[in-house]
């Protein structure tokens, strides 16, 4: 299989075309300042086996739906807590949900990537960056998934860090990237006064939080990080990941680490700027893309407002094949999935005060489609197959921490709204 995206060479800038538009036309790729690493090879599995795996990623307790893992923040009224809904035969039951309290555990920052079958037990399990005590650091812990979900019960399990720090770093990911079937961690450790090394924990884990092994290799971006992106576990490849630069809230550039048999590459492929991004098969030919987009954050330090044309309100688009494109008109989070079940992954961006755009995937790659009636105020969130009837669905969050306590999840088929609930 060809690489994840592979074969960017010379060529002319990406064409941009708004986001209104119908249709995508493919344009020369875009090298960056390193070429992307040698192929992902995908991992030789029966489709069975990797059919088991992609579930088992998101479905903490074994019943063959995704479960939604969500880190309710309300800061006025002082609730940071880890809530999962479990999906049914209906979608997502907001009355099958499990609550982590904020006392029980102070969750923070939950990033994308947070669910893995790290002990291979046929469960998917959770990973939540956060305290369980007052006197503890912020540090990653392991929620393990079982036949009836996580036991809120019992302690999460605190990763042992490798080495000691007092910055508070260690944000981490789950991903494959060996491609050997088992879930691997990917974490930013403290290297040095102000940088940050890359820590790959390849598993599996054991119940105390210890990986099977673990390398350690310098910061793709050539200072220190924290935020991660990370490709989705479906059983089938390896994964790759994101690492972008350190940022005081506005758009960083992200540098793709390719993945293989060998793990993550040391050097990746220098992005444009856009904390928002998601791997997919766009286009469908088997081969990994990624979408990279303005998240609409700023920095507001005086003079550092704004961001420049190539960025504000942008979304980029890096195909397998090396070809590159650019949408333009909104901004916000990304979310990929396959909402309409024709084996490509679409793509919902935008929300909260920016309207949300649907690009259906297709043999040409990503088309603009129009909005979502019905989700005015609402930003994309998750994506998974929480019916369990083969296509996923796009699960949407609408909130104002600083003016509501409360927080609304929206589930849709990219076009029409399927359910709605309030957490």
């Amino acid at each position: 299989m060809p690489g994840l995206l592979a074969g960017c060479g010379g060529g002319p800038q990406p064409e941009r075309q708004a986001a209104s538009s119908a249709t995508p036309t493919g344009s020369a790729s875009v090298a960056g300042p390193t070429a992307a690493p040698e192929a992902s090879a995908s991992v030789a599995r029966s489709s069975g086996a990797a059919r088991a795996a992609a579930a088992r990623a998101d479905d903490v307790n074994g019943d063959g739906r995704a479960d939604l893992v969500v880190e309710v923040d309300l800061p006025r009224v002082d609730v940071h807590d880890l809530v999962i809904v479990h999906g049914s035969a209906q979608g997502l039951d907001r009355r099958g949900r499990t609550v982590v309290p904020s006392k029980t555990f102070w969750s923070w920052l939950i990033d994308v990537g947070v669910r893995a079958d790290l002990d291979g037990d046929g469960f998917g399990d959770i990973l939540g960056y956060g305290r369980a005590s007052d006197a503890e650091r912020m540090r990653p812990h392991i929620f393990w998934g079982g036949r009836r979900g996580i036991d809120t019960g019992l302690p999460p399990t605190p990763i042992p860090l490798p080495g000691q720090s007092d910055v508070a770093s260690y944000r981490t990911v789950a991903g494959d990237f060996n491609g050997d079937g088992a879930a691997d961690v990917a974490m930013s450790t403290p290297s040095g006064q102000n940088d940050t090394s890359l820590t790959i924990l390849y598993g599996p884990f054991t119940r105390a939080g210890v990986a099977a092994r673990e390398s350690v290799q310098p910061s793709p971006t050539g200072s220190n990080f924290w935020r991660m992106t990370v490709d989705r576990i479906d059983g089938r490849r390896a994964t790759g990941l994101i690492v972008y630069q350190g940022d005081d809230g506005e758009q960083t550039s992200g540098w793709l680490l390719d993945a293989g048999p060998g793990g993550l590459a040391k050097e990746g492929r220098r992005l444009n700027k856009g904390m928002a991004a998601a791997f997919g098969d766009f286009d469908g030919d088997g081969t990994r893309d990624v979408a990279v987009g303005d998240d609409g954050s700023r920095n507001d330090e005086p003079g550092y407002e704004t961001e420049a044309p190539s960025v504000d309100k942008t979304l980029t688009v890096y195909y397998g094949d090396g070809r590159t494109h650019e949408f333009t008109g909104t901004a916000g989070q990304a979310v990929a999935g396959d909402f309409n079940g024709d084996g490509r992954d679409d793509l919902a961006f935008g929300g909260a005060r920016r309207p949300i755009r649907v690009f259906w995937g297709g043999t040409g790659g990503l088309r603009a489609g129009g909005g979502i009636a019905g989700v005015g105020g609402a930003a994309p969130l998750a994506a998974g197959d929480y019916d369990g009837d083969g296509d996923d669905e796009l699960a949407l969050a609408t909130r104002d921490n600083y003016k509501v306590d409360d927080y609304e999840v929206i589930v849709t088929d990219g076009r029409k709204v399927l359910s709605r609930f309030d957490l």
